[in-house]
């Protein structure tokens, strides 16, 4: 005999579509700002509000289409229920712009409300739905009732519910979300980074038109820092994005493409169920436009948009942005108007651009030349984000046609930047190409050609002057391209009107690709001076592409058990090295011993900082020496091994890194001694209970000086900064080793360490290099 049985559902639901789903506040706050854009609000207000001591409150509040009680039954507390997905979200739905019910959803899982419980303990919710006769409705949600004992059905935990007369926010429709017990520590630094990844939240073609979405950042105490440095700002004459970054308060803004749109070269392809258009710019000047027809099977309605960065492109980036390129990202992809996450974040490579950099460094372009954004419109319900938020679309067949023509819109960009436009003006020290005038030209007319032969092709159209550049260089090839592209006016797929018009427009100068060539002669002539001498070295350089390589699959696994095993050992070396020191210091001919007992600790931490980046680090570590950028070389090695996503060490401190002058250092360094630096610097704050770990570069009277602060409780009087250098001195209960090692790296490198302690504020390292040093 059969009986029916049903499945019972534990309170620990609730953190396993909340917490440990969403495990990132910034995420959290993206999830519900998504919310707030699926109910058609058109502007959402993130608060935050604190004592004299912390941050309290978080509130989120949007002017979208509200929540009736049915609605708060039916749809807010009925788990993992989406209408989105439904398709009855809009059923009896008279909303007042109309227009807005066009817009499609950004989520569609019904879970996201749950993102509440990441930032804070405490949810009180107040809505109300754009109707006639409508009612305050409210709820008051502790989820911390749901963690007292797993043994409780979800069901049975209640929440309370009210019905109020008023709105406490004087709202006349939509949502207030008030989180108060936050879960996690906020400040300044903290709210603008996540102004920052707002930023890149909202694509950039939504900021403008009849379905703009508006957020707004407010931080009342933090009001008065802001107009200080915006009244600082403006006396330095900082440009205005430069200012906005710096500013918490206000409208949260994507700035960078208006920026670069002027200053690069751009490739737009929109994909429609029919035909696909494509357009390259330089300058932004048309160089060519294609229609083809759309010959995959699931690809439709999305948009494609690359930006080539050269190093004028980059150098206007810093200066208006006020951070490098690598720092903000490279190729982003929105649905709906909202980012998918971790596409384009700084570390993330989910479409292999790197990978695919790495087999062919001179012709190809990485995730550091570029930047971008793929845009997924409509439904698209076969490109859908992941489940786990952070891991990006499910690998689809139409993900699958995405991510090929990606490459594809791609591969035309580099074979104009590579082959024409660029090719010896922005030369990196592995990119060492002889390029003279008449191969320049044969590469454009290689592309012309290829444009004019796809068998997909339905138009296309040339810039009016873009054919004077082979005119003035190869007259007679450029005839023949002009005869081969008129014999396929005859074929039927060919708009034959556009072709004819195309090709008698063919009359005047490229003017901007001329400049261009100008710009970069000077350059070129220096690099294809070095090229002569570096030939021979250009195989070692292209391996000096220091953390892009991870290695993967079941060596990792077994590299990573042999790392557990070498931080032990080192470890317990370190340990008893410093338990010798104690012993012997006060010994005769504690001196004689000091010889060895350095090395044998220098040659420990070497082994320990070795453990931590085997697994990224790509490039031969049986090497003594390296000629590379020394700071370049340090940033990357704190983000793969402390910040990265997939990062081998996690601090319970901020490390936060400064490079705004875009320092260039290239000189001779052993990589071990420079991550054994670095480690022993990170290991004191973190032993001195800091919060906040600082790293920054600057130039002063032809030195490099790279100052390390951190607010750790360690002061050390002034009268101990000689003696702290000291093998076996310690203002601790350390073992006085890390110092003395990083005090000998540095005078190797001709260099001298000097530090500075205030009590209950802070120290600072500072390491200066002499210029001279450079290669």
């Amino acid at each position: 005999m059969q009986n029916e049985l049903n499945f019972k559902i534990s309170s620990a639901l609730k953190n396993i579509i909340g917490r440990d789903l969403i495990n990132d506040d910034f995420i959290a706050v993206f999830e519900l700002v998504k919310n707030a854009y699926d109910a058609h609000a058109n502007e959402v207000d993130i608060i935050f509000e604190r004592d004299d001591i912390s941050f309290k409150k978080i509130i989120i509040s949007d002017n979208g289409k509200g929540m009736n009680y049915s609605d708060l039954i039916n749809k807010w507390l009925f788990v993992a229920y989406s209408a989105k997905k439904e398709g009855t979200e809009e059923d009896n739905y008279e909303y007042r712009d109309k227009i807005k019910v066009k817009r499609a959803y950004a989520g569609a899982k019904g879970i996201g409300r749950f993102s509440c419980d990441r930032l804070g303990s405490n949810l009180y919710l107040e809505s109300i739905k754009d109707e006639e006769n409508a009612k305050v409705e409210a709820l008051i949600t502790d989820w911390e009732k749901f963690d007292n004992d797993l043994n409780d059905e979800f069901i049975n935990i209640s929440v309370l519910h009210e019905t109020l007369n008023n709105s406490s926010y004087k709202k006349d429709n939509g949502t207030v979300l008030e989180i108060t017990s936050l879960r996690s520590d906020w400040n300044r630094e903290k709210l603008l980074k996540l102004k920052s990844a707002l930023a890149k939240l909202i694509n950039p073609n939504s900021q403008n038109g009849e379905d703009r979405f508006k957020i707004n950042l407010i931080v009342e105490s933090e009001q008065d820092k802001d107009k200080e440095l915006r009244e600082a700002g403006v006396k330095k004459k900082k440009s205005e994005e430069a200012i906005y970054n710096e500013i918490v308060n206000g409208e949260v803004k994507n700035l960078i493409f208006e920026t670069l749109d002027f200053k690069t070269t751009k490739i737009i392809s929109k994909v429609s169920s029919n035909t696909i258009s494509t357009e390259l710019f330089e300058g932004g000047k048309l160089v060519y436009k294609i229609a083809e027809h759309n010959t995959n099977l699931y690809l439709s309605e999305v948009d494609f948009t690359i930006y080539y960065l050269n190093q004028s492109a980059k150098s206007t980036f810093s200066r208006r942005m006020g951070l490098q390129p690598v720092e903000y990202g490279h190729i982003f992809v929105y649905k709906n108007g909202l980012r998918i996450y971790p596409y384009g974040e700084r570390g993330e490579d989910p479409l292999k651009m790197d990978n695919r950099k790495a087999q062919g460094t001179a012709r190809y372009i990485g995730t550091r030349e570029s930047i971008g954004y793929i845009e997924i419109n409509g439904d698209n319900s076969n490109l859908v984000e992941t489940s786990s938020r952070g891991d990006g679309l499910i690998k689809t067949h139409a993900y699958n046609e995405l991510y090929e023509w990606f490459y594809t819109t791609l591969r035309r960009l580099e074979r104009y930047v590579v082959e024409v436009s660029d090719w010896g003006k922005d030369l990196s020290e592995d990119d060492y190409i002889n390029l003279d005038e008449s191969q320049k030209v044969l590469a454009l007319q290689n592309i012309v050609q290829k444009l004019a032969r796809s068998q997909n092709l339905i138009s296309i159209e040339y810039a009016d002057d873009l054919f004077d550049i082979l005119e003035e260089k190869e007259e007679n090839s450029t005839k023949k391209i002009l005869e081969e592209i008129k014999e396929k006016v005859n074929n039927k797929d060919f708009n034959k009107n556009e072709i004819i018009s195309s090709v008698k427009k063919i009359e005047k100068k490229i003017s901007d690709l001329q400049t261009t060539k100008e710009e970069a002669e000077e350059e070129t002539i220096k690099a294809l001076i070095e090229n002569e001498k570096l030939n021979s070295q250009i195989e070692a350089e292209k391996k000096k592409n220091l953390w892009t390589n991870s290695i993967i699959g079941t060596d990792k696994e077994k590299i990573i058990a042999l790392q557990h095993q070498i931080f032990h050992s080192s470890g317990r070396i370190n340990r008893n090295i410093g338990l010798l020191l104690k012993q012997i210091k006060n010994v005769d001919g504690f001196e004689k011993y000091n010889k060895f007992i350095s090395v044998i600790s220098l040659e420990s931490a070497k082994i320990n900082s070795i453990a931590n980046y085997i697994t990224k680090a790509n490039f031969n570590l049986k090497a003594t020496e390296i000629n590379e950028d020394l700071v370049e070389f340090i940033i990357g090695y704190i983000n793969e091994i402390y910040l990265s996503n997939d990062k081998v060490i996690d601090l319970s401190m901020e490390i936060d890194i400064k490079n705004q002058e875009d320092i260039y250092y290239k000189t001779k360094f052993i990589p071990l001694e420079i991550t054994t630096l670095f480690d022993n610097f990170i290991n004191n704050s973190e032993k001195s209970k800091a919060t906040k770990f600082e790293i920054s570069f600057t130039i002063s009277d032809e030195n490099i000086i790279i100052s390390l602060f951190d607010n750790g409780k360690n002061y050390i009087p002034d009268e101990d900064y000689d003696k702290i250098f000291e093998l076996g001195y310690s203002t601790t209960d350390g073992s006085g080793i890390g110092l003395f090692q990083a005090n000998e790296i540095v005078k190797k490198m001709k260099g001298n360490i000097n530090v500075q302690s205030i009590k209950n504020e802070g120290t600072t390292f500072q390491i200066t290099l002499p210029y001279e040093n450079r290669i």
